[in-house]
């Protein structure tokens, strides 16, 4: 049987670099022909009918840390990350999965969860900063080649 990958970009469309994870996972579609890809402004509990009976899912999504360097990525470990990155009041990812595992749901396991660092605070607007959009085609690139190798050492 094959594992049923969901790659995931969230992300505001109209807070500027805050939708980073949104275009990042548009220009994955079709790039990795084993796994669907979605993107969703969505936060917190309304995620989990997103990502139900998906074995593997990978997670992009704009972070904020305190010396930001617009671009860099951070791939996050479990217990690192929040529903969505940019958010200081999300919940934490993996307490979601955890708590919708012990709701009974069908959840898949995290094949990794990329944090690309933004600044704070955002301004409106559809468009990425230019710095950010200069480093786009190197992070399409390594997240593509992470995902493939992860998903054919799977």
């Amino acid at each position: 049987m094959m594992m049923k990958t969901l790659i995931l970009g969230l992300g505001s469309p109209i807070l500027s670099d805050d939708g980073v994870g949104l275009v990042i996972a548009r220009a994955l579609k079709g790039k990795i022909p084993q796994a669907d890809v979605m993107t969703t402004p969505l936060v917190g509990l309304n995620l989990l009918d997103l990502f139900l009976d998906y074995d593997k899912l990978f997670l992009i999504d704009a972070l904020v840390s305190k010396n930001p360097h617009p671009g860099e990525l951070k791939k996050l470990e479990p217990g690192e990350g929040t529903v969505h990155l940019f958010t200081s009041h999300g919940l934490d990812f993996f307490y979601l999965l955890d708590l919708g595992k012990q709701l009974g749901f069908n959840l898949p396991e995290v094949g990794a969860i990329y944090g690309i660092e933004i600044e704070a605070p955002v301004s409106f607007g559809e468009a990425l900063s230019p710095a950010l959009f200069q480093k786009l085609p190197s992070l399409i690139r390594f997240i593509t080649k992470d995902i493939e190798d992860s998903l054919q050492s799977a």
